[in-house]
């Protein structure tokens, strides 16, 4: 079984198309038999059961309600009608008579009440779905950082202890995460996982898709403030591309990660990312079988990153500061 294409499916928001591929699989083993009951169970069960890092009623009653929340926009129901109900589920759990149906004030208030609990709590949206990370230990380090024509002074945020880490964990039973993010203070890095998946500091994965692909998000932040998260993704995976030594690493997973729908920032900033790549390698203007791409040279592919970026950056600067994107 192909991992990759079983939690491609999950990132791109669609786990009933992750469960029929597990179900596809022929004389599958104890492991993948296990895991597609999981699947079957959490997404489709009448009642199932979730695991709880804290024993505190009240963030339990939040994080079901979140879970809940995850369920139905990764089964396909309507994420309108799925935040709604969210809203009457949240609302529910703060004490004040103020009440509103505005998402991003409930959560303001949820982050009072949770820092008083001793967590950090980040709202927000992980496109395109809610879904906050909570955590309690942080950790702060400075990097400078190279970049295509500058150096970033980043602080990167070491995140740990987490309780809930959005809806790409609970999608993929934590085997997929996201790895961290920028704000316009410095760098966030989820600094945990299972035992298998730390990163060290002085891997590829950590100086360049997270610290470089991350740092140059904080880099556009200041130059194109108003920038959509498809450009924002695409500039990033390019740069890393520009830094990766062996290239065909990013590939494979902006492949399978690749989707031609733009309300999912970094599945469709990777399907303009390999199309442009495609018609540069084998001149067709469409993502070719990843078996073709082990044939490809890195360092082409390093000088063609760098060129798809700076006519990107080109292109932005022609449309102004306030542009919001141009893919």
């Amino acid at each position: 079984m192909d991992e990759s294409k079983l939690y491609a499916y999950c990132l791109q928001g669609d786990v009933s198309s992750a469960l029929e591929y597990l179900r596809s699989i022929p004389n599958k083993s104890k492991k993948y038999q296990e895991l597609e009951s999981k699947y079957d169970h959490r997404f489709f069960g009448e009642k199932p059961v979730y695991r709880f890092k804290t024993d505190d009623p009240w963030i339990r009653k939040v994080l079901l309600a979140y879970y809940q929340y995850f369920t139905s926009v990764l089964t396909g129901k309507k994420v309108e009608d799925a935040e709604t109900q969210l809203v009457q589920s949240l609302a529910l759990l703060i004490s004040d008579n103020d009440l509103t149906d505005n998402l991003d004030v409930i959560e303001e208030k949820l982050k009072i009440i949770f820092e008083e609990k001793g967590y950090r709590f980040l709202g927000g949206v992980t496109s395109p779905f809610r879904g906050p990370y909570i955590w309690k230990t942080t950790k702060k380090t400075d990097f400078t950082v190279e970049l295509p024509h500058q150096t970033q002074k980043v602080t990167v945020y070491f995140m740990s202890d987490f309780i809930m880490q959005s809806w790409i964990h609970f999608a993929t039973f934590g085997e997929k995460f996201a790895r961290g993010w920028a704000k316009a203070e410095g760098l966030y890095y989820v600094d945990e996982g299972p035992k298998k998946k730390r990163v060290k500091l002085d891997s590829n994965e950590f100086q360049v898709s997270y610290l470089k692909h991350e740092a140059q998000h904080l880099s556009d932040y200041l130059r194109f403030p108003y920038l959509h998260p498809k450009d924002l993704e695409y500039r990033a995976k390019l740069v890393e591309l520009i830094y990766e030594s062996k290239s065909f690493r990013l590939l494979k997973k902006f492949y399978y990660e690749a989707k031609n729908d733009p309300e999912f920032s970094h599945p469709y900033s990777s399907y303009v990312l390999m199309t442009r790549l495609s018609a540069l390698a084998f001149g067709i203007d469409e993502i070719q079988n990843l078996e073709k791409w082990k044939s490809v040279d890195c360092a082409t592919i390093q000088d063609w990153a760098r060129n798809l970026y700076d006519e990107h950056t080109e292109q932005l600067y022609v449309s102004g500061k306030e542009t919001k994107g141009v893919i």
